[in-house]
């Protein structure tokens, strides 16, 4: 049930970002309804092809395309606050980043994957609707180039089984399941924001300009 909720809520968050970038994009409806679903389902159902889950979740599931719709209807609605959406853009993405990575983690558990595979389900479930998305609207995907995002997908996998297999003992009784996803997602999330804060990102090589026989090295910037 738990997992069912979490998986909802990353939907929704997903789907909304990739309406409002596509509504940033003065797509029509259909548009928005399209990038919608490929934001909220593409790493999910990239998740389910990798481990053999077929047909993927999305096809049988009708809640998906409800969210999808909600999300879609709720863009065009408030369509002259558009501005306030693509700043908040950030936070759903982040919010979907930290459930679908226990999502995605979740998944692979029940398939029976190693924990590192786990892991890269996780990374794969929170990262590649994203990834689509961005390609479609012909920009640099995000997780390429500005902040740390599958990082995070990957500390927070870490993060998710060093409490499961090291938690101490006394501390069972009071640190149920439930409770140690919910850490993970507010670590997750917590952790994103800051770094979005803060203008964290990965190291990037210097750039290279090439001017005749000159080349100019310089430090990117962020």
């Amino acid at each position: 049930m738990f997992l069912s909720i979490l998986d909802y809520c990353g939907s929704f968050a997903f789907c909304l970002s990739g309406a409002t970038i596509a509504a940033s994009r003065r797509m029509d409806i259909f548009g928005v309804f399209v990038m919608s679903v490929i934001a909220g389902f593409g790493g999910g159902v990239s998740r389910d092809i990798i481990i053999g889950k077929t047909p993927p979740t999305i096809f049988h599931t009708p809640a998906y395309w409800v969210i999808a719709l909600l999300t879609t209807f709720l863009v065009f609605a408030v369509k002259k606050q558009n501005r306030f959406l693509e700043k908040g853009v950030i936070l759903f993405d982040s919010l979907g980043l930290a459930f679908f990575t226990l999502v995605g983690i979740k998944t692979a558990e029940d398939y029976g994957l190693l924990n590192y595979q786990c892991i890269m389900m996780g990374v794969i479930t929170a990262s590649f609707g994203g990834i689509m998305r961005d390609v479609i609207v012909n920009r640099v995907p995000y997780i390429f180039q500005k902040e740390i995002y599958a990082g995070f997908a990957v500390i927070g996998g870490l993060f998710y089984y060093f409490i499961k297999d090291f938690l101490p003992p006394f501390m069972l009784p009071y640190i149920t399941e439930t409770i140690q996803e919910i850490i993970v997602i507010l670590f997750i999330f917590i952790a994103r924001m800051i770094s979005v804060w803060k203008n964290w990102h990965l190291p990037r090589p210097c750039d290279v300009t090439v001017n005749g026989n000159k080349i100019k090295i310089t430090r990117p910037k962020n």
